[in-house]
């Protein structure tokens, strides 16, 4: 009866210990998945969705950027890059182009559309907003080749560099527009 408790002792022991093992590994496993994102590279966070970006330049200046169809009766339609400072205290420029960089050195000029903002209560363009004309890109940007965003604001000409997944998507607008004039879009 002796060697028979003890087996049973001996036996409990080993699925004790077996599931505190799966418990352990089931625990790093959770705070991994949880810990993941606080430590993802900014490049792959500026890979948001198709159209809607974080830009990030490494040195602390941050943008937001959507690309959205416009079509308001009082101005003339077409795709539109509206870009959103997001850090502190910086200032967006409202009268200079903005310029796309390839890595052939292929640059665009887009012509910027900053008055077309709703103005602030005051009459003024928002600070912290531009706005640029973002269709007809010719000759559209190659698919996967390196791009850089270069964006004139109160901070000197800032350049983000664009993931994958947004030079994807400049150039599948891009295409979308393949028949339009260059108005406003140097190549």
């Amino acid at each position: 009866m002796k060697k028979s408790n003890a087996s049973l002792a001996g036996q409990f022991l080993r699925r004790l210990r077996r599931f505190v093992g799966m418990g352990s590994a089931l625990m790093v496993a959770v705070g991994l998945f949880v810990l993941a994102p606080l430590f993802t590279p900014a490049a792959a966070l500026a890979a948001d969705t198709s159209g809607n970006w974080n830009l990030d330049d490494g040195s602390g200046h941050r943008l937001g950027a959507v690309l959205f169809e416009r079509s308001d009766i009082n101005s003339p339609s077409g795709l539109r890059l509206r870009l959103n400072a997001e850090s502190a205290g910086l200032k967006l420029d409202h009268t200079h182009p903005l310029v796309l960089r390839d890595g052939n050195q292929q640059t665009w000029s887009l012509a910027n559309l900053s008055q077309e903002l709703l103005p602030t209560a005051a009459g003024k363009i928002p600070v912290d907003s531009s706005q640029y004309n973002a269709g007809c890109l010719n000759p559209i940007p190659t698919d996967g080749i390196t791009m850089q965003i270069i964006v004139p604001s109160s901070a000197g000409d800032l350049s983000f560099d664009l993931v994958p997944g947004q030079i994807q998507t400049l150039h599948s607008l891009t295409e979308a527009t393949k028949g339009c004039s260059k108005t406003g879009i140097s190549g």
